[in-house]
């Protein structure tokens, strides 16, 4: 972690995984539920997805990453040790990056709707089970696949929490999947992760190529979503939007950027479709900001933007390694 403390998580690497050194691996990152919260980096592997993988190691396909909570929700410093974790394993592995998959039960599905609409350019699906998702921000993941599963009789999260942001998907016109049991309770995810429908169907989600118009909502203060990094102002009564897009002519690219309630922002990129070189023009709220050529990096203003990193973005080299 930046501040020199370790954490504990497992990973579950398929016994496969040296026979052929040139392939790249799915990536499932699986978070838990409030009862696995804790620091002995175990707990965590004996509830949903990890009971299922001991029992189906040999044919389960997926490097399998199991963060642990060391208290309820998987927000502040926990959810920077869940990033760093998973950027730690998706450096030291051969892992496909446009296969990473997130999941998670109870708590760890409130966070997986959380942390699929934070960072949409990471994920190549989403799998809550028995969560709630904030309708809100749901739009940053219109693109993005997701399954949800909930037990009709839940009385610990109430249905409504997987209804209401699956409804509200299919309102703004995506086509997420949702499952939901009649006759089960809070704890439906034994039978979700049994389904071998649902790793026929996260094998085939890849993640899309890098968008040119990026429609995105801030949960927080601090966004890095593809190309773009925003920053929203203090205490805004509604949640800060932005919507940036580039277009190119003879003249060369424009990049076109209306916001509400964003007081910073940059443009990062080394690849299509912002590539340093090229010429570029900047409007930003209406206003033309100037021309001039891509470094890979421009930031406005251009003191607080350039300071400014999303908590996504470790500054550093992750300390985090696995229990075992």
């Amino acid at each position: 972690m930046p501040d020199g403390s370790q954490r504990e998580y497992a990973l579950f690497i398929p016994p496969q995984y040296n026979d052929d050194p040139a392939h790249r691996w799915p990536v499932i990152l699986f978070l838990h539920g409030s009862a696995e919260c804790g620091s002995d980096g175990i707990k965590q592997t004996r509830v949903g997805l990890p009971k299922y993988i001991a029992r189906h190691a040999n044919q389960f396909p997926f490097i399998t990453v199991m963060p642990q909570a060391h208290s309820l929700w998987f927000r502040g410093k926990d959810a920077e040790a869940v990033w760093i974790t998973l950027d730690t394993v998706l450096k030291e592995y051969r892992a496909d990056r446009d296969r990473v998959y997130i999941t998670g039960l109870s708590m760890g599905a409130f966070a997986t709707w959380e942390m699929a609409m934070a960072r949409p350019d990471v994920f190549a699906a989403a799998v809550p089970i028995s969560g709630v998702g904030n309708k809100k921000f749901v739009s940053n993941i219109l693109h993005m696949p997701v399954w949800a599963f909930h037990g009709r009789l839940d009385r610990h999260v109430p249905v409504s929490g997987s209804r209401e942001p699956i409804a509200e998907l299919r309102r703004l016109g995506a086509r997420p999947r949702y499952t939901e049991y009649p006759n089960l309770k809070h704890n439906c995810w034994d039978r979700s992760y049994a389904d071998k429908r649902l790793w026929r169907w996260l094998l085939k989600q890849r993640r899309p190529p890098t968008p040119r118009v990026i429609d995105y909502i801030l949960p927080g203060r601090l966004a890095h979503v593809w190309w773009l990094v925003a920053e929203a102002g203090k205490g805004l009564k509604t949640p800060a939007r932005v919507h940036a897009q580039v277009t190119e002519d003879q003249r060369g690219k424009q990049i076109e950027i209306n916001s509400s309630g964003v007081v910073a922002w940059a443009l990062v990129s080394q690849s299509e479709p912002l590539k340093p070189g090229a010429l570029l023009t900047i409007t930003w709220n209406g206003k033309t900001l100037g021309q001039g050529r891509f470094t890979g990096r421009i930031a406005y203003p251009p003191r607080v933007a350039s300071e400014s990193r999303p908590v996504t973005q470790p500054a550093r080299e992750p300390t985090t390694r696995p229990a075992h």
